[in-house]
């Protein structure tokens, strides 16, 4: 009879945050002669995963195609202001790049991996292991389980908001971009739909080519010919006769929402999007899965400031019940602050008493009037 080749440890999902714990694990030391099983769904679907840092603390530096040292922000009366970030820059790690890096190259060098393409069916787990089957089914034992699979969003979890995103790689005929910043907000299209926040995002990787993205914040459903609308009319306001051919896309949702805490040590735990690493009000997610993943491998508890999760709290209950004020709240924080200050603040690194001054230059009736809708 064949023997059962018990995993140490299976992850569940081969995306940013299985892959970053993926690797995390297996630098450890004393892991690097444990059996991992890696579980992929096999969606290789255009990601940009985008997040800030400074020299010492960045995540995967070697997959990194592009860093930018200054951030733009224009309002929505169309007022442009662009900043250096002190010591930080803004990263820009391709999916594509990263996949490569993690098939091509890292899973092949380390055979303690298996690697199955496959979906699970059921996870059945008693003291000591956990059975995982296939939607084939292929069996597996398993001493752990990381799953990143997203529960569904129930009506418990509030405030129910997603970001949808559209997103498409352009290349112009001639120099029209400022290559050296992001523009991490635009909100000088009008807000034309009561049911969307709009904002459009650029990542300019030449002067001649871009990322220009439409971004909306909603409690509806993804609606692709009101986004497809709102980037053509972005591209009409803004490259009026400018040339440019479109040489990719991407697309998607990310759940808004506060993820419900999770116990520590049990032997199925979540991963990612399922425990809560992107953050709410932004969707940022690569470096705090990259962190999450940190914690778990060193078994520190990671557990997030509850400040922070209050502040999140506001900005989503502002977002779901009265998301036409959204631009103004932005217009007056971006140009009342620093724009490395409302990084550190958005990477929860602030101090109190920074945040009691970000706070006391922001509307303080309307987050006190969304703080008691909240308590209701």
């Amino acid at each position: 009879m064949k023997a059962v080749t018990v995993y140490d440890l299976a992850i569940v999902g081969a995306g940013a945050s299985g892959l970053q714990l993926l690797y995390e694990y297996l630098q450890k030391a004393e892991n690097i002669d444990k059996k991992v099983l890696l579980i992929d769904s096999g969606d290789r679907s255009k990601k940009s995963w985008c997040f800030w840092s400074t020299e010492d603390q960045t995540s995967f530096p070697f997959l990194i195609e592009k860093s930018w040292s200054k951030i733009r922000y224009r309002s929505s009366l169309s007022v442009s202001r662009t900043e250096e970030i002190g010591s930080h820059q803004y990263h820009y790690i391709p999916s594509e790049r990263f996949f490569e890096y993690f098939f091509g190259t890292y899973i092949p060098d380390h055979s303690q991996i298996t690697w199955v393409t496959g979906w699970v069916k059921d996870l059945n787990t008693d003291d000591t292991q956990t059975q995982i089957e296939l939607t084939n089914g292929e069996l597996f034992v398993t001493q752990k389980v990381a799953d990143s699979r997203i529960p569904a969003i129930t009506k418990s979890v509030k405030p129910r908001v997603y970001q949808h995103f559209w997103g498409k790689f352009v290349e112009f005929d001639s120099d029209v971009l400022d290559s050296q910043a992001v523009t991490l907000m635009d909100f000088s299209i009008k807000q034309s739909n009561p049911a969307f926040t709009v904002f459009h995002y650029i990542l300019p990787f030449s002067p001649r080519k871009a990322l220009i993205e439409t971004t909306v914040f909603s409690t509806e459903g993804y609606d692709e010919q009101a986004f497809e609308m709102l980037w053509k009319k972005y591209i009409q306001e803004n490259y009026e006769g400018k040339t440019f051919q479109i040489v990719g896309e991407e697309r998607g949702t990310i759940p808004m929402v506060q993820m419900p805490n999770q116990p520590k040590n049990d032997p199925i735990f979540p991963i990612g999007t399922a425990a809560g690493r992107v953050k709410p009000s932004t969707g940022y997610a690569f470096t705090r899965m990259h962190q999450d993943a940190k914690d778990r491998v060193n078994q520190q508890k990671g557990i997030p400031k509850a400040r922070y999760t209050f502040y999140d709290s506001i900005l989503l209950n502002m977002i779901q019940e009265e998301n036409q004020v959204i631009p103004k709240v932005m217009d007056r924080l971006f140009s009342k602050m620093k724009y490395v200050n409302i990084l550190r603040f958005l990477d929860e690194k602030t101090s109190i008493w920074e945040e009691l001054k970000l706070f006391s230059q922001m509307q303080i009736p309307l987050f006190l009037k969304h703080l008691f809708t909240m308590k209701r």
